[in-house]
């Protein structure tokens, strides 16, 4: 079985979208924040790299999605072939509140 990282070039239907090609591995490397894989067409198998014995194969047909929390990696594959979507949260946008805190907390009247 080949393997691959998902960094390889490709023509989406969108940008986030990509093929899996059959008996072919796909390493999803570890991101900062949460993802859903997301199955657009045939059917995956997916694992969490460095899990160890007691890891679960995860297997998604279309119209299913698995969430990939951030910082783990996963392998993935097409069985015999699929598509598949990888989004991301976007990152928090701060607020006025969030910005500013007053520090030290303000204390109970006394």
């Amino acid at each position: 079985m080949a393997t691959r990282s998902m960094t390889i070039t490709h023509q989406p239907a969108a940008p986030w979208e990509w093929p899996l090609q059959p008996a072919t591995a796909t390493r999803l490397p570890a991101a900062a924040r949460q993802r859903w894989l997301a199955v657009t067409e045939g059917r995956v198998w997916l694992t969490q790299s460095g899990a160890g014995p007691d890891a679960e194969d995860v297997w998604l047909a279309a119209g299913q999605r698995q969430l990939l929390p951030a910082g783990t990696e996963w392998v993935v594959e097409g069985w015999p072939q699929a598509r598949i979507e990888l989004l991301e949260a976007p990152a928090p946008r701060l607020t006025t509140a969030s910005r500013w805190r007053v520090w030290p907390p303000a204390l109970g009247a006394i």
